[in-house]
C-alpha cells in the first residue's frame, strides 16, 4: 500500500508511506509462477529463489513509490504495446511489458519459451511522461495560470504518442481493464492460454515436495483458473465496448468509439472457441484426485457464470442498443446479434446429428436459462452492502425494454429449438436435461401459470 496525506489547498504532498502486509510475497509468487513460469526458468520449481523474489517485491514497492509521488493507477497503459513486441527480448527490456507501472498488468504472460522476453514491468514512458508534467519546474511561469501553456503542450503528445493515454476505472472500455497486457485480447489470451496449458501439465512436480501436504499445489491450480477466466474476461469485455480518448474542446477527434463491428464478432467467436467449450486441459484428473473430492464441475461454472455476467450485463446490452441508434458509418454488431452469437456459443450441440452435450457444457446451458428468465423478472431491489456508511445505496441499471424484448425471444426460439432436437438426445441424461429446460423457460415466460 502507499498511501498519502494531500493538502487540499494546494495539492502539496505532505506525507507519503509505503507499507507491505506479511502475504505480499506469496501473492507475488503466486502471480509470477502463473504468468511467467513457462518462460522463467527460475519459476520452474516452488518456492522461487530469493534473487527473484526481491525483484518481485522491487516492482511492488516502484508502483508504491508512483502512488507515493501522487500517481493514481493508469489501467489503460497496459493495453497499447503490440502483442509481437511483448513477445521481443529488446522491446521488453527497454519498455517492460506496459507502459505504465502503475498498471495492473504484472508479469508478461504473452511471451513464449525460447523468446528470451523479459516478464518484468519497468519504469515505463507514461510514468516518465506523467513526472514531466507534474513536476518539471517551468521557471519562467510567474503564476500558476502560466505554466498552463507549457502544461497543455506536454498533455498533446499524447495524440501521437498514444500509450501515454491515461484512463482508470471506466467500465465502458475494454483497454481500460485490469491484469491484462498487449494491444489485441483475443492474441494475448491465446499466448496466455498456452502458457497455462503448459504449466499445468506440470504443476505437481513443480508445487509438492515429499512429506508435506497438497496445500501449495491445491493453491496454485486456483490460481491457474482464476488467471484463465481474467484473460478470457479480457476478450468478452470488447463486446459493446466503447473506447474513451480524453480530449479537450479544441482538440481534434472525438471522446467516445465503440468497438468495431468486426472486433466484437472476433471476440464471441473466440469464445465459442476457448470460454464455453469444456476446458479439458485444466481439468487435471491427477491434480483433482490429491486436492478434492469433488469440485471440477463448480471450477468450470464459475468460469462460464463469469463470461454470461460480463455478455448479460445491463449496462452492456444498454451500450449495444445505444451504439446500434448511433452507428451510421458502418454497420453496428447488435444487441440481437449478439444474443443470437451467445446462443450459438451456448447450445452449439443442437445442431449435431446427436445433442449430447456433456454434464459441463448442461450445467452452462441451465445457467444460460436461468440468467435471462431471471433479468425478465422483478428489477433488484436496492440494498445497502455490509459495511457501508448510512445511506449508501447500490441499485441495479434497469435492464433496457430493447433488451427485455430479445431476451424474451431469445427463450422462445430457444424453447422451439429443444423441442426439435429432443428425439435426438443421445442419452437419458440429455434428454432429462432438454425436458427440464422446457419446463425452465416455460416458468419464465408464463409465471402466471405456476
Amino acid at each position: 500500500v502507499g498511501p498519502s496525506q494531500v493538502d487540499p489547498r494546494t495539492g502539496e504532498i505532505l506525507d507519503a508511506d509505503i507499507g507491505f502486509f506479511h502475504t505480499v510475497m506469496n501473492l507475488a509468487r503466486n502471480w509470477y509462477f502463473v504468468q511467467a513460469g513457462n518462460v522463467d526458468p527460475q519459476a520452474a520449481k516452488l518456492p522461487l529463489p530469493d534473487a527473484l523474489m526481491g525483484e518481485l517485491l522491487r516492482y511492488i514497492a516502484a508502483h508504491e513509490v508512483g502512488h507515493s509521488l501522487g500517481f493514481p493507477h493508469n489501467w489503460k497503459s497496459s493495453s497499447f504495446y503490440p502483442v509481437d513486441s511483448l513477445r521481443s527480448m529488446s522491446f521488453t527490456q527497454k519498455y517492460g511489458d506496459e507502459a505504465s507501472i502503475m498498471d495492473y498488468g504484472r508479469f508478461n504472460y504473452i511471451a513464449q519459451p525460447g523468446d528470451g522476453a523479459s516478464p518484468m514491468p519497468k519504469v515505463g514512458p507514461y510514468d516518465m511522461f506523467a513526472v514531466e508534467w507534474g513536476y518539471r519546474p517551468i521557471f519562467d511561469a510567474k503564476t500558476p495560470d502560466d505554466e498552463r501553456e507549457t502544461l497543455n503542450r506536454i498533455a498533446a503528445r499524447q495524440e501521437t504518442e498514444p500509450y501515454l493515454r491515461f484512463g482508470v476505472s471506466d467500465a465502458n472500455d475494454p483497454t481500460v481493464q485490469t491484469e491484462d497486457l498487449g494491444d489485441d485480447a483475443v492474441k494475448a489470451t491465446t499466448y496466455g492460454l498456452k502458457n497455462l496449458r503448459a504449466i499445468t501439465k506440470r504443476l505437481i512436480p513443480a508445487t509438492t515436495e515429499a512429506g508435506k501436504d497438497y496445500s501449495t499445489l491445491r493453491e496454485i491450480y486456483g490460481e491457474i483458473w482464476g488467471q484463465r477466466n481474467r484473460e478470457l474476461g479480457h476478450v468478452a469485455n470488447y463486446v459493446g465496448g466503447v473506447i474513451r480518448t480524453q480530449r479537450i474542446a479544441g482538440q481534434e477527434g472525438v471522446v467516445h468509439t465503440p468497438v468495431s463491428r468486426a472486433k466484437q464478432k472476433e471476440a464471441m467467436t473466440y469464445l465459442k472457441k476457448e470460454g464455453f467449450t469444456t476446458p479439458a486441459d485444466f481439468l487435471a484428473p491427477e491434480v483433482l484426485v490429491l486436492i478434492e473430492p469433488t469440485g471440477s464441475v463448480d471450477r468450470v461454472a464459475a468460469g462460464h457464470r463469469s463470461l454470461l455476467n460480463i455478455l448479460l450485463n445491463n449496462d452492456r446490452m444498454a451500450r449495444l442498443v445505444n451504439t446500434t441508434a448511433l452507428t451510421q458509418k458502418e454497420r453496428p454488431y447488435t444487441l440481437s446479434e449478439m444474443l443470437a452469437d451467445l446462443r450459438d456459443c451456448v447450445w452449439t450441440e443442437l445442431s449435431a446429428a446427436h445433442v449430447a452435450p456433456d454434464v459441463y457444457r448442461r450445467g452452462l446451458q441451465r445457467m444460460h436459462v436461468d440468467m435471462i428468465g431471471t433479468k425478465l423478472g422483478p428489477a433488484p431491489a436496492p440494498f445497502t452492502p455490509p459495511g457501508a456508511p448510512p445511506g449508501f445505496v447500490i441499485v441495479s441499471t434497469p435492464l433496457p425494454g430493447e433488451a427485455r424484448a430479445l431476451l424474451r425471444l431469445e427463450l422462445k426460439d430457444l424453447d422451439a429449438a429443444i423441442t426439435r432436437v429432443i428425439p435426438k438426445a443421445a442419452d437419458r441424461e440429455t434428454r432429462a436435461h432438454l425436458e427440464d429446460t422446457r419446463l425452465q423457460i416455460k416458468d419464465f415466460l408464463d409465471p402466471e401459470e405456476k
